[in-house]
């Protein structure tokens, strides 16, 4: 089971290094290509919507070919589109080309997801996902930091060529490691879309996973303004959060599979109550520490968790459904960012924090309901994707 979810793990490594590096490039990228700060922040909206938009569609427009051929496809084009984006002549030229490689991004979330719940062993598929999962939390981490450092003291186009490269190979491992029909026997040939519970699934990803963004995107002047911590200690905890989002998707994906009905709605109840916590102890600089690192992993278990609901409702086959959730991260990323930005623009920085502890409350409604659906619906749901839900664990 790991080596192909360890392709895929590569795979989202690329992705999620590409998603953000940029951010730390913009005053480059900005001065070599022509454009103010506020125009070259286009690069990081525009992919989000190319996730958003492009990857369902994109995913639709593959639905009837082989989902290894499809993932392959996906990197290989993603390596070839990072070497034209590293000659890019024009900011236009570069902003289409984020729009474009985006919509792979999304496709190839929605579809590995499905592959690496498929190629586990039964009772692993959420695992699966967690690990897959891993990839991007580690580029948060990793590729990130270190693409920006590398185009800030070379060019901000040689990490497109390192995204390139670390794409070709995954197409590589991925045609080489995973089966050309990943379905095992015993997964559900044939699974009726469970609608209420698939609806409920994407409501509780825009608005559980969102909520967190809303102080998430103001970090950095939350934790020099109001607890006072020095700019330069800032990104050392924010590797800090990354180790512990990595932490919190393995989390994720083993509780899936043992937990699959209350794993949601505990990691919510858990999110909320650490955000309120960083909201009322947010002046404490010995207090903030651990909060940052018991966010990082109650909010990251709902990455796997959330995807492996998002399987149960739809079936295994689904990769429309899957990759629909894959954009409902992005509108939920998107939601909770404007939330932030108007709560800030009121002077509210220090409330960040108990604003989004509220909406991550009341993101649990909608997960145990998606929880009493299925079990009514008797829909199935990890551990065992193709087994009926009254088998369950819990």
């Amino acid at each position: 089971m790991l080596t192909p979810v360890l392709a895929f793990a590569l795979g989202a490594f690329a992705v999620g290094t590409t998603e953000f590096v940029v951010i730390g490039l913009l005053p480059t990228i900005g001065a070599d290509l022509g454009v103010d700060i506020a125009t070259a922040g286009l690069l990081v909206t525009g992919y989000a919507i190319g996730i958003a938009v492009g990857g369902p569609i994109l995913t639709f427009a593959t639905r009837r070919m082989a989902k290894r051929t499809v993932l392959v496809a996906l990197m290989a084009g993603f390596a070839v589109a990072h070497l034209v984006l590293a000659v890019a002549p024009t900011f236009e030229f570069l902003l289409l080309g984020r729009l474009v490689t985006a919509s792979a991004h999304g496709a190839f979330f929605a579809v590995g997801a499905i592959v690496a719940a498929e190629t586990a062993e039964p009772g692993h598929e959420g695992r699966a996902i967690g690990l897959m999962f891993t990839g991007l939390t580690v580029a948060t981490v990793i590729g990130v930091p270190l693409g920006t450092f590398v185009g800030q003291m070379t060019s901000w186009r040689l990490p497109f060529v390192v995204v390139a490269g670390l794409a070709l190979v995954a197409a590589v491992a991925i045609h080489l490691r995973v089966p050309k029909q990943a379905r095992r026997e015993g997964i559900a040939r044939s699974v009726q879309v469970n609608v209420g519970a698939l609806a409920l699934a994407l409501a509780t990803t825009v608005i559980g996973f969102g909520s967190q963004f809303v102080v998430f995107t103001f970090l950095a002047p939350f934790l020099e303004e109001v607890t006072g911590i020095p700019l330069g200690a800032i990104s050392p905890l924010l590797v800090v959060f990354g180790l512990a989002s990595a932490i919190g998707t393995t989390i994720g994906g083993r509780a899936s599979d043992r937990w699959p009905r209350t794993t949601l709605p505990v990691a919510l109840a858990l999110l909320a109550s650490v955000l309120a916590g960083l909201g009322l102890a947010g002046h404490v600089a010995s207090a903030v520490i651990p909060l940052l690192f018991a966010w990082g992993v109650a909010g990251f278990i709902l990455s796997p968790a959330l995807q492996a609901r998002v399987v149960s409702a739809a079936g295994p086959e689904n990769t429309l459904a899957s990759s629909l959730n894959i954009s409902a991260f992005n509108v939920g990323i998107a939601t909770g960012s404007l939330v932030g930005t108007a709560v800030v623009a009121g002077g509210g920085l220090a409330a960040t924090p108990f604003v989004a502890a509220g909406i991550a409350a009341f993101a649990i409604l909608p997960a145990a309901f998606g929880s009493v659906v299925l079990i009514s619906a008797r829909t199935p749901e990890a551990p065992g994707i193709g087994a009926p839900a009254g088998t369950a664990s819990d």
